[in-house]
């Protein structure tokens, strides 16, 4: 493992950083029209977030292809992906649990993430307000 860090870092790679809840918390804006709000509690609400794929539960039909309703989060890593966190909560139809994930990137004025499942170019931006 540790020839493995020193490969990394002699090829000039740095080790993904972890997140922080100051990277995450707040409200997360889909340019799809999709809405996250994470809380520092451990809870979250999701609005028309695209569902992760039928085995969660949901319908096939047209307004069974979104979310929207209460979910619990943690930090995560959705495979081959950078760090972020993932939302879990139990579908509507089935009540099997689902997972949705957001890979996040943290800038210096702000975030930005997307969805794995969502479809190409659609980005999630966290609101900079303070939070309330």
């Amino acid at each position: 493992m540790a020839l493995l860090v020193a490969f990394r870092v002699d090829l000039g790679e740095k080790p993904e950083a972890s997140l922080a809840l100051t990277d995450v918390e707040g409200t997360w804006q889909g340019s799809d029209g999709g809405r996250l709000t994470v809380r520092a509690d451990g809870s979250a609400d999701l609005e028309r977030v695209t569902r992760p794929g039928q085995e969660c539960g949901q319908s096939i039909g047209a307004a069974g292809r979104t979310y929207t309703g209460p979910a619990k989060w943690v930090f995560d890593t959705y495979p081959d992906e950078k760090p972020g966190i993932r939302f879990d909560y139990q579908g509507p139809a089935t009540a099997k649990s689902c997972k949705v994930y957001l890979v996040v990137f943290p800038l210096q004025n702000g975030a930005k993430g997307f969805l794995p499942q969502d479809p190409d170019g659609v980005q999630y931006v966290r609101s900079t307000e303070p939070k309330g």
